[in-house]
């Protein structure tokens, strides 16, 4: 066998393995390592929020999406695991369900000193993308912390929506998905 023919089989063989790995969840000690570097973040927002809050929401979101991670089991690459979730080899997964698997448990919070917002990128084109974005009471969307569970397959990401790379935009309420529609609500 020729070394061209040999690599383009072992190319074969470990490209599945390669693509359908499982994201592996992190250990405790890292989620409560990561919660609370959130959660520090959170306070930065202003000095007005709440510690407690800060700590509860981070935490809830680090767990949650580990859950989901756990649940789901996505593939390794976020766009491998879409390409699994639309053509039905796996059910969940996508990052409008990372977002709307989210969203319920940080908003049983009922925060006082945070507002969530439901947030999109490059919205109605074939590269959206979904997340929810965190900011202190009141204060503009373009001051918080998107997060974003899908990019990293349930372990949960977050940076400053001014430096992100995808373009945040908050989701208008006529478009916010229907389960989503009576947590909106006053």
């Amino acid at each position: 066998m020729s070394l061209p023919r040999f690599l383009s089989s072992i190319v074969y063989c470990l490209f599945p393995l390669l693509t359908l790995s499982c994201v592996s969840p992190e250990l405790p000690a890292q989620r409560q390592t990561r919660a609370a570097q959130l959660a520090a973040e959170f306070k930065a927002l202003s000095p007005l929020v709440s510690a407690q809050e800060a700590n509860a929401l981070a935490t809830t979101a680090v767990e949650r999406a580990a859950q989901l991670n756990r649940d789901w089991r996505p593939a390794h690459f976020p766009w491998i695991n879409n390409f699994l979730v639309n053509t039905g080899l796996r059910e969940q997964g996508l990052c409008h369900q990372w977002r709307e698997a989210l969203y319920p448990p940080l908003h049983a919070l009922r925060p006082r000193t945070l507002d969530l917002h439901l947030a999109a990128a490059r919205r109605a084109t074939l590269r959206e993308h979904n997340g929810i974005v965190v900011t202190a009471r009141s204060q503009p969307f373009d001051t918080g912390i998107i997060l974003d569970a899908w990019r990293s397959g349930g372990i949960l990401k977050w940076s400053l929506v001014r430096t992100d790379h995808y373009p945040w935009k908050p989701l208008p309420r006529d478009l916010t998905p229907v389960e989503l529609r009576p947590l909106l609500m006053p």
